[in-house]
C-alpha cells in the first residue's frame, strides 16, 4: 500500500492495540484525534486534530490514504441523540469523506450489539452506522462486528474479569446466557490481515471456540489461573434495572455518559452472544484462559488489581500505557 493508513479511534482502548500492531508492520500512519498533541506513543504518526464531525479535518485524514480503518465511536452517551450523531452520523461522514479521496479500502469496526439494535441506543446506532455504510458504499468495505473485546489496558472488562479474580464473584448476567470472547491482540491481526485481502460485507469474529462461553466456563478457566474458583452470585435483572433508569435520567439530565443504563441491561442479560457465519480466515487466538492470565497480570502491575500473595506480576503483555498509567 503506497498511502498512509488513516484511523479514528486510535487513542482508545482497542484502537492502541490496533495502531501498535500496523506501527510494527511498518504502515505509514496519519491518526484522528480530538486534541492535541498528541501521538498515542507512536511518534512517526502523523495525527490530525479534530472530530468525526469535522470536515475539513475528516478531508485532511483520507486524502491519499491507502486504507481506512474506522474505530471510533461513542459505547456511552447521554441520550439517544447522542450515540446516533457519533456512531451513526460520524461513521457516514468519515465514509463521504473517504469515496471523496477514492480510498480503496475501508475498514469498519462495529460491534456485535448491532445484530440486535431492538436491545439498546447502543446497537440501534451501530446497526445504523452498518446500514449507513452499506447504502453509501465506499470502497472495499467490510463491517467486522467483534464481540466482547479484553485484554491489557480495558476498564471496560476490568470489573467483570476481576470478579473471576475474587472468592465470590458478583455477575450481572445470566447462568444461562452464551456469548463470544475475543483478545485484543487478535482482533488487531485480524484487522491487520485485512488490509491484505478484498473480503467485503458484514463478517462476525471470535476466538474461534465453537458456542462460545458461558459464565460457569470463565469461572472453570479463570480457577486454572487463580488456584481457586470463585463462587458465583448472580444479579437478578430487575435489581439491575432498578438502578439503571434513575442513573439513565440523571445522565440525561446533566449530559453525562452513564455506563448503566436500561439498554446496557438488556444487552448483559442477552441469552445469546455467540458469533454466527464465518468470517475471513485469521490467524490462531489465544484462547480464554492465556488470555485472561495476561490481562490479570498487567491489571496487577498497574495496580488496577491487587496483588495475589505469592503470584508473579511481572509484564506478560505489550507495554501500550506506560509505566503510570493508572
Amino acid at each position: 500500500m503506497k498511502g498512509p493508513i488513516a484511523v479514528t479511534g486510535s487513542t482508545g482502548f482497542v484502537g492502541r492495540h490496533i495502531v501498535k500492531a500496523l506501527d510494527e508492520a511498518g504502515f505509514a500512519l496519519r491518526l484522528l484525534v480530538r486534541a492535541g498533541p498528541r501521538d498515542c506513543g507512536f511518534g512517526s504518526a502523523e495525527t490530525i486534530i479534530g472530530g468525526l464531525d469535522d470536515e475539513a479535518a475528516l478531508k485532511q485524514l483520507v486524502e491519499g490514504a491507502s486504507a481506512v480503518i474506522h474505530l471510533a465511536g461513542a459505547i456511552a452517551a447521554p441520550d439517544r441523540a447522542t450515540f446516533f450523531a457519533v456512531n451513526a452520523q460520524g461513521s457516514e461522514n468519515v465514509a463521504k469523506a473517504a469515496l471523496t479521496a477514492g480510498v480503496e479500502r475501508f475498514i469498519h469496526v462495529s460491534s456485535l450489539a448491532a445484530r440486535e439494535p431492538q436491545l439498546s441506543d447502543y446497537g440501534a446506532s451501530k446497526r445504523a452506522a452498518e446500514d449507513a455504510l452499506a447504502a453509501l458504499g465506499p470502497k472495499g468495505l467490510i463491517t467486522v462486528r467483534p464481540p466482547v473485546i479484553y485484554g491489557p489496558g480495558d476498564r471496560a472488562t476490568l470489573p467483570l474479569l476481576g470478579q473471576l479474580t475474587r472468592r465470590m464473584a458478583v455477575i450481572p448476567g445470566s447462568r444461562r446466557a452464551r456469548f463470544s470472547l475475543l483478545y485484543v491482540e487478535d482482533l488487531a491481526k485480524f484487522i491487520l490481515a485485512r488490509l491484505a485481502d478484498d473480503a467485503q460485507g458484514v463478517c462476525e469474529i471470535d476466538d474461534g471456540r465453537p458456542r462460545g462461553y458461558g459464565w460457569p466456563d470463565l469461572l472453570d478457566l479463570a480457577a486454572t489461573v487463580e488456584g481457586r474458583r470463585a463462587r458465583p452470585v448472580f444479579l437478578p435483572q430487575w435489581l439491575l434495572e432498578g438502578l439503571a433508569w434513575p442513573a439513565s435520567l440523571l445522565g440525561s439530565a446533566l449530559n453525562l455518559r452513564v455506563p448503566l443504563t436500561p439498554g446496557k441491561v438488556r444487552e448483559l442479560y442477552h441469552p445469546d452472544w455467540v458469533v454466527s457465519g464465518r468470517a475471513p480466515s485469521h490467524p490462531h487466538c489465544l484462547p480464554f484462559a492465556e488470555g485472561f492470565r495476561l490481562t490479570i497480570a498487567w491489571y496487577r502491575e498497574q495496580g488496577w488489581l491487587p496483588a495475589r500473595d505469592g503470584a508473579d506480576t511481572r509484564r506478560q503483555s505489550t507495554k501500550l500505557y506506560g509505566e503510570n498509567s493508572k
